[in-house]
């Protein structure tokens, strides 16, 4: 049996706006909603909560196995793994580029697709350096031989706070980053929030979906919570903690 630190039910975390607060600027050090550092060698297990329940439903362990050449560069190779819950053994493998304080993605394979194809990416990079009022927009296409996925596809995303964020380790002092997407056709489709404190680490996620999301009137009739962002209400998927945020 696969050990973990979480707990069943999710603990509770607040998040406050500190507008009063100096903080200007944190350079993240990990890879967002995957918590892990950007360094060989790092690992972190972090965990899925569904709503509107906040039951546990996912342990992930996630790992810089090493370092990879890859389209002429010079790499991080990112392994996913659900170690325990209701998705176990799925995985993911990421080519993770961090160059000119900015990280994308080169490359992926993994259980979203039956059996799993290794895809090329073409990601639009996201800044490393965060700045309230920052604000950037592009793409994110994945191709395996003639087949696209993403095309015409749009992704945004902003950065906002000071915010407060006590998670039952502590209370951090955080910079909230955005990121949400469009389908080709306009329909909003998916937005996530992830709130990175003053040393870099990230240290909350939290998942929305919007209408053009599967399980958005779902979501509705469940009454979870909702965020109202860019003209779009957001409705609450999940929400995620890494195993910093427990201490």
């Amino acid at each position: 049996m696969t050990t973990h630190p979480f707990p069943e039910i999710e603990p509770e975390v607040t998040v406050v706006p500190r507008p009063e607060a100096e903080l200007r600027e944190v350079l993240r050090t990990d890879a967002g909603g995957f918590f892990v550092p950007l360094e060989v060698g790092a690992e972190t297990k972090w965990s899925f909560y569904d709503w509107p329940d906040r039951k546990l439903t996912n342990v992930s362990l996630t790992r810089v196995v090493g370092p990879m050449r890859y389209r002429g560069e010079d790499c991080l190779e990112v392994v996913d793994t659900i170690i325990s819950g209701a998705d176990e053994e799925w995985w993911s493998r990421w080519f993770y580029l961090v160059k000119d304080e900015t990280m994308t993605w080169l490359a992926r394979e993994g259980h979203w697709s039956r059996p799993p194809r290794f895809t090329e990416a073409d990601v639009t990079p996201w800044p490393l350096r965060l700045r309230p009022g920052l604000r950037w927009e592009g793409h994110e296409i994945y191709r395996c031989g003639a087949e696209e996925e993403g095309v015409g596809d749009r992704s945004c995303g902003a950065v906002e706070g000071p915010f407060g964020v006590t998670v039952p380790a502590a209370t951090h002092l955080c910079l909230r980053e955005s990121w949400w997407t469009y389908r080709a056709d306009g329909t909003p489709n998916t937005m996530a929030e992830v709130y990175v404190a003053e040393s870099g680490r990230s240290i909350y996620f939290r998942r929305f979906n919007g209408p053009a999301w599967r399980n958005y009137e779902e979501l509705g009739k469940a009454g979870v919570p909702e965020r109202e962002f860019e003209g779009v209400v957001w409705r609450l998927w999940y929400e995620c903690l890494p195993e910093i945020a427990l201490g």
